[in-house]
């Protein structure tokens, strides 16, 4: 008996800014294109440099290409913006 072939996942390629580090079982959520994106649940993280990301869901794979603030992908803490007065 021969298995079906799984359809492949869907490829997302975007330059963007990731709102929140990855994690494992949670959305991630991210801007790009003047948009604010949120997953459904990370299923894996391949790969994360300073400047670019490739994680997985169950359905896509994304490749984020973090501009113009790469290191906010690395960053574990929560940051608040202030207004100015």
């Amino acid at each position: 008996m021969k298995k079906k072939n799984n359809k492949e996942k869907k490829k997302v390629m975007l330059c963007g800014t990731l709102l929140f580090p990855i994690t494992i079982g949670k959305p991630a959520v991210f801007a790009a294109k003047g948009s604010i994106y949120r997953t459904s649940n990370v299923v894996a993280l391949h790969k994360q440099t300073e400047d670019n990301i490739h994680f997985e869901t169950r359905n896509t794979h994304y490749h984020l290409s973090m501009s113009p603030f790469p290191l906010a992908a690395m960053n574990p803490l929560p940051v608040k913006l202030a207004a100015c007065a």
